[in-house]
């Protein structure tokens, strides 16, 4: 009897399915908090933590806020990280009656009256089981108390690249200086580079982190010390390419059957070139309605035409798996097709990805030496933003690493 009661606890117990944060209520915002009305180019007053649940009833969950360093280590310092700055308030709706995949998508405005936001810096929120306390996912999101200026400076550089694609990469500058005179310099000590949207890869010039933060080949440096500020340059950083789009609000082309649906095409390599500009990253989803916003099985096609496959692990990545990837995204080469396969369950949606390779490791699952070389190419005509915050380390309540500036540019907007 006791494990079957058990075996039923676990059918019962809810699944999550997908979590994304967005600033307010745009998709296409970066999960960006202004403090204390701050005024800057990037930010809202809140963001959103959205999330999709298999469940057989409404789960009964709650949102917990956790601060981190600049590096994402969860602070241990108590007056930061309080186990009861949570949330249990969720605005619920109900999937279509089709849905499969999922039954109920949760929304938290964070910071909200149960759970608050006090501290500028690195957030996570993480998704809980109320019944067991399990934590079922958690995304990124970032709170600023703009009281430094920042501007970014972007040049062509060059870096080595594995495979036979373009060398071009970006060198960037951020400046940052003291608006208040009220900030001390040695306390400003950090400053971080995202691709738009891609909150799990950081770039990281910082007097206080190990060197080897970085991806190989990448370098960082403090360059120059101004009056009241500091100058933080990332160095060799690969231009990458446009990213690719997948359209799955064409119900004709992608229709809901419960089996999965083939790319009408397979995807080509790229060697440098793209056809349109994608969404900075983002998925978005605002014109499906709301009869059809669910998940649809695709089966994803690559075609390793003409290099033939390759020699490492090959992976879809992008907004459908909030940019970092896994081995449930990994594509098998299909030798009778000579096409790589993946099929998953994508949210019905605009979606912008890339083709990584890698390898992945039976130790602990994780990809190493991620790369988009091989089969996307590399051109500095790609549009990507970077979104770079500053970090000052705060002595108050026995010190913590919080955000005193952000700013967004990419190659087109930056200054030379």
């Amino acid at each position: 009897v006791l494990t079957s009661t058990l075996a039923m606890a676990d059918e019962d117990a809810p699944i999550l399915r997908m979590i994304r944060a967005y600033g307010g209520t745009n998709e296409a915002l970066p999960p960006v908090i202004l403090l204390n009305d701050s005024k800057a180019d990037v930010g809202t007053p809140y963001v959103t933590v959205e999330f999709d649940i298999s469940s057989t009833t409404i789960p009964n969950v709650y949102a917990r806020a956790t601060h981190c360093t600049a590096d994402w280590q969860p602070d241990a310092n108590g007056f930061l990280t309080d186990v009861t700055n949570r949330t249990s308030i969720v605005e619920w709706s109900l999937a279509p009656e089709r849905s499969r995949y999922f039954r109920y998508r949760g929304r938290v405005r964070v910071p909200d009256p149960a759970m608050n936001i006090r501290f500028s810096g690195n957030w996570i929120i993480s998704i809980h089981d109320q019944t067991t306390d399990a934590e079922l996912g958690q995304t990124r999101v970032f709170a600023v108390d703009q009281r430094a200026a920042m501007s970014l400076a972007f040049m062509t550089d060059f870096y080595e690249p594995t495979k036979r694609v373009s060398s071009i990469a970006y060198t960037i500058e951020a400046m940052v200086t003291d608006r208040t005179g009220a900030l001390l310099t040695n306390n400003l000590h950090t400053v971080t580079y995202y691709r738009n949207h891609r909150w799990n890869e950081p770039y990281i010039v910082s007097e206080r982190a190990a060197w080897d933060v970085n991806p190989r080949g990448v370098g960082s440096a403090v360059v120059g010390i101004l009056q009241g500020g500091k100058v933080f340059r990332i160095e060799r950083l690969p231009a990458q390419n446009e990213y690719r789009v997948l359209d799955l609000t064409d119900l004709a082309r992608y229709p809901f059957t419960g089996q999965p649906v083939r790319m009408p095409l397979s995807d080509l390599r790229r060697n440098g070139m793209f056809l349109e500009r994608s969404d900075d990253g983002a998925m978005i989803t605002t014109m499906v309605s709301g009869v059809n916003d669910e998940y649809v099985p695709v089966e994803i096609l690559l075609d390793p035409a003409p290099g033939g496959p390759s020699e490492d692990d090959v992976f879809v990545v992008g907004s459908f798996n909030n940019w970092l990837p896994d081995r449930t995204w990994m594509m098998t080469y299909d030798e009778e097709l000579r096409l790589y396969r993946c099929r998953q369950w994508l949210r019905r949606g605009r979606h912008n990805y890339l083709y990584a390779t890698g390898t992945l490791s039976a130790d602990d699952l994780a990809i190493r030496d991620v790369s988009y070389e091989e089969f996307e190419g590399n051109t500095a005509s790609s549009s990507n933003s970077f979104i770079t915050f500053a970090y000052y380390r705060e002595l108050d309540y026995g010190g913590y690493d919080g955000i005193v500036a952000v700013t967004s540019s990419n190659i087109y907007r930056g200054g030379r």
